[in-house]
């Protein structure tokens, strides 16, 4: 069975990330709560199991400079896959 990594961070993380991961998603964070609850259950239907990995804008701040890598959305997904074991 496939594992899916989903972030799990608050709200105040969540605006942090806004302002500091680039093409991060700028919606609400009740909204962007919504919408990955959405894919989430999607990936479920298909059988797929979810793990949240908390994150915080510090943790991935220090990994960005750690690696040398920019701070961008797709540093920020596998970051979140990295983190949580994937």
């Amino acid at each position: 069975m496939a594992i899916q990594y989903f972030a799990k961070v608050t709200a105040s993380d969540h605006e942090v990330l806004q302002r500091t991961v680039k093409h991060y998603p700028l919606s609400s964070y009740a909204d962007w709560h919504l919408k990955e609850m959405s894919r989430m259950s999607d990936w479920r239907s298909r059988r797929h199991t979810i793990k949240m990995v908390p994150v915080t804008p510090q943790e991935f701040e220090d990994y960005c400079k750690q690696k040398g890598v920019p701070s961008d959305i797709i540093t920020f997904k596998a970051f979140v896959c990295e983190k949580g074991g994937g």
